[in-house]
């Protein structure tokens, strides 16, 4: 099941919900200590909008913030929701879907979720910043950001986008990895105009509003793109030095993690069979995915379809995070003065 945190929508599916008005404040930075679910260890309960979800019959209510439009690259979640995997687990997961993609990890940390679905190195610069956060398990296992333009653009490289426009989703840790690509060719940040875009990475590049867009995939907006009639060029984060990484992980409040470690375990397995699942029948998953309703109603069934047989390759079938690789983009990114302190790879992992 699927929500929109959105205006008066969001406000009477809460009230259907949880049957009061106090709703969440999507609007906290990713560090707070303060949170809806601060008994959630004594009760045995979990987090969830507007308050805590009772658990009835054995059954958990788990809320997901998601990080934006259902899309390839989570549909090993809408397999294992689409599959009943999540059900034989005696979960009733609900996804929602944060105004921006910069409000999943503080929703987490604020309980108004008791899972989100995070970028790896989102989730490490949330721990530089103090945020009790853990990494329960991955969904994409390897790093699909890149850099993606127009072949007929004229860009034939990062150095000729000096008094160019890129557009990023807006996630802080784009935007450095996005310097550092640029420095690397001899750009100052400044030479080059940076907009937020949030999820309308393709539109931007489509109208004009820029000339590249970083921190898309090739298998997600390059296929889009190539729908389109374009011809993307594309460059991956890892051609100027970024190490590969987690692109999509799992996070969840570390003391909600704590107390529900079954829960979380159950809810990473499923999500890792609904990947599996996908790889062996990857039409019925797209066929899910455009089912969804939630997924991007600009991009055609058949071309999700090809996303989502473009994207298996990177789903993760274990849900497993690799301890050494975390530790190689944390080095990486302290190396880089991405973030403050040097970390360990276990303040990250349950």
């Amino acid at each position: 099941m699927k929500i929109y945190r959105t205006g008066a929508v969001l406000l009477v599916f809460l009230l259907l919900l949880t049957g009061c008005g106090s709703g969440g404040d999507s609007s906290g930075g990713g560090s707070g200590g303060s949170t809806q679910a601060s008994n959630t260890e004594a009760e045995g309960l979990l987090p969830g909008p507007g308050g805590r979800t009772q658990e009835s019959k054995g059954v958990s209510t788990v809320y997901v913030a998601m990080d934006g439009w259902d899309s390839a690259e989570t549909v090993s979640i809408i397999e294992a929701e689409h599959r009943g995997f999540f059900e034989k687990a005696d979960l009733a997961v609900i996804t929602l879907s944060p105004v921006t993609s910069k409000l999943t990890i503080p929703d987490v940390v604020k309980g108004q979720d008791s899972i989100g679905v995070a970028h790896g190195p989102e989730a490490i610069e949330a721990l530089d910043r103090g945020a009790p956060i853990v990494i329960i398990g991955n969904v994409l296992e390897r790093s699909t950001a890149a850099f993606i333009w127009d072949k007929t653009s004229g860009i034939s490289g990062i150095a000729d986008l000096k008094g160019k426009t890129v557009a990023i989703p807006g996630l802080a840790f784009q935007e450095a990895f996005l310097e550092k690509a640029l420095e690397e060719e001899g750009l100052s940040p400044s030479e080059v105009k940076v907009i937020s875009v949030a999820n309308d990475l393709v539109p931007a590049l489509v109208k004009g509003r820029a000339d590249a867009i970083f921190g898309g995939s090739e298998n997600v907006e390059g296929i889009d793109l190539k729908a389109r009639g374009f011809e993307p060029v594309v460059t991956p984060v890892g051609e100027f030095g970024v190490p590969d990484y987690d692109e999509l992980v799992l996070v969840a409040r570390r003391d909600i993690a704590e107390a529900n470690p079954e829960l979380m375990s159950d809810f990473v397995s499923a999500t890792a069979h609904g990947a599996s699942e996908a790889a062996k029948n990857p039409q019925e998953a797209a066929a899910a995915l455009a089912a969804t309703g939630e997924s991007n109603p600009e991009i055609s069934p058949r071309t999700k379809q090809v996303q989502v047989r473009a994207t298996l390759g990177e789903l993760s079938a274990s849900g497993e995070v690799d301890p050494a690789r975390l530790q190689g983009l944390i080095d990486w990114m302290y190396e880089n003065e991405m973030i403050e302190a040097e970390h360990s790879a276990q303040e990250l992992l349950p």
